[in-house]
């Protein structure tokens, strides 16, 4: 059966049974044609005028409804003690190197001795002396620069008798050592290190009454460069205090710490409204367990080897089996690494929720007649700053709803009213009505019944209609 669907007397219908002010006038037989012109022109501007408002609205509660503010109340918190990277100086173990190639016993000795050596001092800016070596790519790389590295044995030392482990780490700068980091698990020279869970339990903090606690390095054999940084990030040449080989130095650093927290409300939004991500909210191909902003700039750079030149160099402790370079893929490397560092504006990596930082506020670096000391602390942080929502879902109805009776004189209830009468006037239109064509025979069938008929107070009936009583 085809339905016929008059869209003007449907639309007056549901129009009629609405509580929307103006629509009256424009369904009102009664009304004038310029009167109805007149009220199409003011609803479509009205129309025009909400939705555009509303628009705006929803587009900042979606995109950016947190801001950042100052927070002053520092006798509360509990500050992460500053995170260094040490890169020491003359890292080839002579003994190490020595049994290696009795071990190996390669053809040219002498040769082999000169790449390891090279090999212990290599970083990602240094591949380039590696290059001529193409006879030893049968060598794990990254196992062989861990076995002839010296290994440095020492603690960190803080003023309040507290010790911490002072980690060995493979890193881009090499074979490095590390205090104080929450992902020292994905650069760590021990493999098993990396199946650690995620708990920020080992990060050394210190209260306001230990603000002048101070952390040292003592019974060092040579120095290093340094690298300092946050707990959550990579160590990078950005940040770094480069200490001459040749000296013994006494050297006394003070950090500012710069930290931005998120409140716990910021957890509902979506990555997308607050634009940072927890460390367990990762999305990174090569650190699927654990995210920081620093290592979303890492997998970016690792993903960009494998794009180029289809595999990673040996510096780095992955959770995915990625190809390794050997010795004659490193030209690749080389070649593309200056493409590859700037490309990583277009990574798309999100800040860390909760972030801390440091900066470099002052430094004393003299020679003295003694082994080399490294000593460092921070100043007390009296403002940081807290990631908040100030535009959320409760304002963003409200907002909708002041808008909707400012320009429609509307309610939740009137749009249930609309959708209610729209729903009831569809099922009027498809239901199909009753048969006429039986109606028709059955008023037939009844016209065909005789009737009996009175004359001259007599009964007369039908012949063909028998009575019984």
């Amino acid at each position: 059966m085809a339905y016929q669907f008059p869209i003007s007397k449907f639309l007056r219908r549901v129009l009629n049974e609405s509580t929307l002010h103006g629509v009256f006038h424009l369904i009102n037989p009664k009304s004038k044609l310029a009167e109805k012109i007149m009220w199409a022109v003011i609803i479509g501007l009205v129309v025009f005028c909400s939705f555009s408002l509303l628009t705006v609205f929803w587009y900042r509660y979606l995109t950016n409804p947190t801001v950042i503010a100052l927070n002053r109340n520092y006798h509360e918190w509990n500050t992460t003690f500053p995170s260094i990277t040490v890169c020491f100086h003359n890292r080839l173990n002579v003994t190490a190197r020595d049994n290696l190639v009795k071990q190996m016993k390669p053809k040219n000795p002498e040769k082999f001795k000169n790449f390891l050596g090279l090999l212990a001092e290599a970083n990602i800016f240094r591949l380039q002396t590696l290059m001529e070596f193409d006879e030893y790519s049968f060598l794990d790389l990254k196992a062989t620069q861990n076995q002839i590295t010296n290994f440095v044995d020492t603690k960190v030392m803080l003023d309040n008798g507290q010790e911490a482990g002072f980690k060995r780490v493979v890193t881009e700068l090499g074979i490095c050592y590390t205090f104080n980091s929450d992902i020292t698990r994905f650069m760590s020279t021990d493999p098993s290190s990396s199946s650690d869970e995620y708990s920020h339990n080992d990060l050394i903090q210190v209260t306001m009454m230990e603000r002048d606690i101070m952390a040292s390095l003592e019974n060092l054999t040579e120095n290093g460069n340094i690298f300092y940084h946050g707990p959550f990030e990579v160590p990078s040449i950005l940040k770094r205090l480069i200490v001459s080989a040749s000296t013994s130095a006494f050297l006394t650093i003070t950090f500012k710490p710069v930290i931005i927290t998120a409140d716990s409300t910021i957890e509902n939004l979506y990555v997308q409204q607050r634009r940072c991500r927890f460390p367990y909210e990762s999305n990174l191909v090569m650190f699927p367990r654990y995210y920081s902003h620093s290592l979303c700039l890492l997998d970016c750079r690792l993903r960009l080897f494998l794009k180029y030149c289809e595999c990673v160099p040996f510096f780095y402790n992955l959770d995915v089996e990625t190809p390794v370079c050997r010795i004659k893929q490193l030209r690749c490397i080389v070649q593309n690494l200056v493409t590859i560092r700037q490309s990583l504006s277009s990574c798309g990596c999100l800040k860390d929720c909760n972030t801390i930082s440091f900066t470099l506020q002052s430094y004393v670096l003299f020679e003295w007649f003694n082994d080399p000391l490294i000593k460092w602390n921070m100043e007390t942080p009296k403002v940081r700053y807290s990631r908040r929502i100030i535009y959320g879902f409760v304002d963003a109805m409200a907002s909708t709803g002041g808008i909707c009776g400012l320009f429609f004189g509307a309610s939740v209830l009137t749009f249930v009213e609309l959708v209610y009468s729209l729903l009831k006037h569809l099922l009027k239109l498809f239901t199909p009505k009753k048969n006429k064509t039986n109606t028709s025979q059955n008023k037939n069938f009844n016209n065909k019944i005789p009737v009996a008929k009175n004359v001259n107070n007599k009964v007369k009936f039908n012949k063909q209609v028998t009575l019984w009583y």
